[in-house]
């Protein structure tokens, strides 16, 4: 099997040497900027650079975000992720202060906690006075409490700030620091402030999503760099993404998923069916093709229509709901069967990026109370119509649909349209006089089943038959 790896830093090669340990053939393309484009599916890639073709069944991107450091007060901090921080050049180097600021634009991500970490201990080891703030402590990591120990035991001084103010001087280059977790007050001044970067995700990751169309969040991260969601699948089947946090600690690990999901996966069509277009109604207004998230169609220009490629569809059907000519169906519909007799039982309606994952662990949880509940997946909470769900109402004494939390759908915002559905079938009960709890929603997670049990049993406790 051919993989294509595409980034350029040092795991592209670990990437190729894990693969080729495998008996895969890998090939590393560096440099994004000679990617012109990635078309096909997964088994059938064909990447077209600046020299060439290659062609691989899969595909892995090991480009990671490389957001500027912050400015204060017009003074830029320096890089988490620069190397070579203990470099000291003068004895007044080794006298001045080094701060890791965590959480300043907003909440780090694990790997900033894991790099600052492991540079803090290595300058107070070095002799130098290292200061980490940070306004959360992170420990659900592997290993996380060891770098913590670690740093400690080299002399690092930490602070959980509640308060912070730093403020800087133009032309001597200083912060002045100050800081305070309610109890404790630290008060210095520093040339070397180290930040996470915040939101921004850099031009060559941007350029990278591109190349490889990949569906990104508000932010440019891509979905999959998210605790809660498949730590390596992205929007585009056969194209896998190794995040910050595994590459920072579980590199191996992150690496396995991706052998294992393009094995068990990469010839599998969809559970619900593929999208199907009929050349006959298919004007290629592009419709379609613009809101596809998993790069699944392309158009045919000789014939005038849209393909769809089957082995990159997931079967969402967003595709079929915006085709003003109604010329895209699936191959099958049966996501939600139809049911006649009237049930005592609380259906939920699960989404299976998220809710369907942790379904299982939800109802292990509340003991007895589980018999009451019937579950159904769908590719996502978006394709349910707000008909099917007023049906359903009908045939049961409570409807709950679960979907993914926000900005983390891979369907074209799917799980915000399913909850509008729910909340306007709620308004509708509601003004007829009829109970409004009947139809709830709830965002969650496979990595959340603890919230997701809470939300059941809300369920089971309201509502009326």
């Amino acid at each position: 099997m051919n993989v294509l790896i595409v980034g350029q830093n040092k795991l592209g090669k670990q990437a190729c040497e894990y693969f080729a340990g495998r008996g895969w053939m890998p090939v590393l393309l560096a440099d994004i900027s000679q990617l012109r484009a990635l078309h096909g599916q997964a088994g059938g890639f064909v990447a077209k650079t600046k020299s060439g073709e290659i062609k691989a069944e899969a595909v892995v991107l090991t480009e990671q975000p490389s957001a500027p450091p912050p400015e204060i007060a017009g003074l830029s901090t320096r890089s988490l992720y620069e190397n070579d921080k203990a470099a000291v050049t003068t004895k007044t180097d080794r006298l001045e202060p080094v701060v890791f600021l965590l959480d300043y634009v907003c909440e780090s991500p694990l790997a900033a906690t894991i790099r600052a970490l492991g540079d803090a201990a290595q300058l107070a080891k070095a002799k130098r006075r290292v200061y980490y703030l940070a306004r959360f402590v992170r420990t659900a990591g592997q290993g996380i409490e060891t770098l913590y120990r670690d740093a400690r035991i080299a002399g690092v001084t930490f602070l959980k700030y509640e308060t912070l103010e730093i403020t800087a001087d133009q032309d001597t280059e200083v912060f002045s620091v100050k800081a305070s977790d309610g109890v404790e007050e630290l008060a210095l001044k520093t040339r070397t402030v180290y930040a996470d970067g915040g939101r921004e995700v850099g031009e060559r990751f941007s350029l990278a999503a591109s190349k490889l169309n990949l569906t990104s969040g508000e932010n440019g991260y891509l979905t999959e760099d998210k605790y809660y969601l498949s730590p390596v699948r992205t929007s585009r089947r056969g194209v896998y993404h190794i995040p910050r946090d595994l590459a920072a600690e579980r590199l191996v690990e992150g690496l396995g998923y991706i052998h294992a999901s393009a094995l068990s996966s990469l010839w599998d069509l969809p559970t619900q069916g593929a999208a199907v277009i009929d050349g006959e109604k298919c004007v290629l207004c592009y419709s379609c093709y613009r809101a596809c998230t998993h790069a699944a169609l392309r158009p045919d220009t000789a014939a005038r229509r849209m393909q769809s490629l089957s082995e990159a569809c997931a079967g969402c059907g967003s595709c079929a709901s915006i085709c003003p000519g109604n010329a895209i169906t699936l191959e099958k519909d049966e996501s939600i069967p139809t049911i006649g007799d009237k049930s005592e039982k609380s259906l939920v309606i699960c989404c299976e990026n998220s809710a369907a994952a942790g379904a299982q662990r939800a109802l292990s949880m509340l003991g007895k109370d589980a018999a009451q509940i019937e579950t159904r997946t769908v590719p996502c909470g978006g394709r349910v119509s707000f008909e099917r769900l007023a049906e359903e109402v009908g045939r049961y004494r409570n409807v709950m649909v679960a979907v993914c939390v926000d900005d983390a759908c891979r369907h074209f915002n799917g799980n915000k349209r399913a909850c509008a559905q729910s909340t306007r079938l709620s308004e509708m009960l509601g003004a007829a006089g009829l109970a409004p709890d009947r139809i709830c929603f709830t965002q969650v997670s496979h990595a959340m089943p603890g919230v997701f049990r809470d939300a059941l049993r809300e369920m089971i406790k309201g509502g009326s038959s």
